[in-house]
């Protein structure tokens, strides 16, 4: 198979015109036609793009109609301005050698996105589903010989291979990526395993600091998970290539976890850790003894959920008497003794953040309701967005 080809604009505006009447039926509009080597994924993870170049493109995000905003208020785009106003192209990875049948499957995948914008409504998503329905068109009036997709087909990166001169460059911030990363490994009372991975150094001496010390006060991670959490921190070469190969390639820059407690790896990536004193010091330690689980009474009131430790009765009757001061001794013997009411968990401070979240997150959307009748729900067009709603389209 020759992957010699490289695509150009001219060759680009030729498929476009033979495409467009084959399988568009001669419907799309002008089209401008580039090819792009850096930014957008060049090195290997876009074959192609295609964007709007208009001025202050957007949408009313509850019935999409696509407009561009002016001085003079709002110019409503349709099919009949839509390549004036909103300045389409297409552009190839020029990075890429490959065949001219590879580069012509993404030259058509990217007709398809101008397709679902060119009646100046925007798509549900990028890939949603208009993209999949002109997409079914295509490969039907091709037989076959495009299937669309969301991403490209083994088949059809088969057909495609970077230069030699990216795959150097690849490959050097790749290692250069790898040499700066550190895996974090949090070992709980409870016996779960969270990770994360990152190269800033100010969260790694923070999560260091706060591993668990076991006194009264607690550290962050104490009052989060209960005394003895231990944190392993390891910039081992083999730990990270391992987890690389595991898809886990995010330089983390906050304070957030995976879970990878009963992965199918986990014993094997232990083994890999197990040359690290500090988690000599957490299997020492007797970390891994799990915690046993406690009761937490639970019950929703007209002002939310309340809920608290049930371990000890008489501080529970105690904290319900403050909490609800008209509640007669009655009935609080009643939801006491509903055990309908209870729910067993590892730790009540992982339902009191849970909870704490819930009220934050039905605070936001209580306000953002409260806004949304006062101002004009509008986005910003741009390719790849995700609108979330029903699109006229479907209906």
């Amino acid at each position: 198979m020759d992957k010699s080809f490289v695509p150009d604009a001219s060759w680009m505006a030729q498929k476009y015109d033979e495409m467009n009447a084959m399988l568009f039926n001669g419907k799309l509009g002008a089209c401008e036609f580039g090819i792009f080597t850096t930014g957008r994924g060049s090195g290997g993870g876009v074959l192609g793009w295609f964007e709007m170049r208009g001025a202050n493109l957007k949408a009313d995000r509850y019935n999409r109609r696509m407009f561009a905003a002016t001085f003079a208020g709002k110019e409503y785009i349709t099919k009949y301005n839509f390549v004036e106003v909103c300045k389409p192209k297409i552009e190839l990875n020029g990075n890429y050698r490959g065949t001219e049948h590879g580069f012509l499957c993404t030259l058509v995948h990217e007709m398809c996105h101008y397709y679902t914008y060119m009646n100046g409504w925007a798509p549900t998503q990028a890939h949603g589903r208009e993209f999949r329905d002109i997409g079914m068109v295509v490969a039907s009036r091709s037989n076959g010989l495009f299937t669309v997709q969301r991403l490209a087909s083994a088949e059809q990166m088969s057909e495609m291979e970077l230069s030699d001169e990216m795959k150097a460059k690849k490959e050097k911030r790749l290692a250069s990526k790898k040499a700066s990363i550190s895996a974090v490994v949090v070992f709980m009372p409870d016996g779960s395993i969270e990770l994360t991975t990152t190269s800033s150094q100010p969260l790694i001496d923070k999560i260091k600091l706060y591993r668990g010390s076991g006194d009264k006060t607690g550290t962050i991670l104490d009052r989060l998970y209960g005394n003895g959490t231990t944190v392993v921190v390891s910039n081992n070469p083999e730990v990270i290539d391992f987890l690389f190969s595991k898809g886990y390639k995010t330089n983390m820059r906050t304070w957030q976890y995976w879970n990878i407690e009963g992965k199918p790896w986990i014993e094997e990536f232990k083994r890999m850790l197990n040359g690290d004193s500090s988690y000599k010091n957490a299997t020492e330690s007797g970390n891994s003894e799990k915690k046993n689980p406690g009761k937490v009474f639970s019950i929703k009131t007209s002002n939310g959920v309340f809920e608290c430790n049930a371990d000890d009765r008489d501080e529970l009757v105690s904290k319900i008497k403050r909490r609800f001061p008209k509640m007669s001794d009655e009935t609080i013997e009643k939801v006491v003794n509903n055990p309908a009411n209870y729910k067993t968990v590892m730790n009540e401070s992982k339902v009191r953040i849970k909870r704490i979240v819930r009220e934050v997150i039905e605070e936001y959307l209580n306000n953002e309701s409260l806004e949304s009748t006062d101002t004009e729900d509008v986005v910003s067009i741009k390719p790849g967005m995700n609108l979330g709603l029903v699109s006229p389209l479907q209906m």
